[in-house]
């Protein structure tokens, strides 16, 4: 078990340590609990060391809002109004 407060990408931590399967409480951002699941191998110093080095890249949420927010943002810049994109967002 490790417990960190780094932003982790739990599927990409998991696909870094072999893909043999993680658990996790995120319910307290100070105190994320992360454990092998019960059939891994992992063991507690890998699974810390592979914190340790995790750089979690964007879920697939935070790339749609990203894109969302830069598409908004290139129809305010081609002079479409509030209206129009929301119309266009929604259809």
């Amino acid at each position: 078990m490790a417990i960190t407060n780094k932003k982790i990408n739990l599927g990409q931590l998991d696909a870094e340590l072999g893909s043999q399967g993680l658990v996790a409480d995120f319910n307290d951002p100070d105190n994320q609990i992360i454990k092998p699941a019960d059939n891994s191998t992992i063991t507690e110093k890998e699974l810390e060391d592979a914190i340790a080095v995790h750089i979690a890249g964007p879920t697939e949420e935070e790339i749609r809002m990203l894109n969302r927010q830069q598409g908004i943002a290139k129809l305010e810049e081609l002079g479409f109004t509030n209206d129009q994109i929301e119309a266009l967002l929604n259809s």
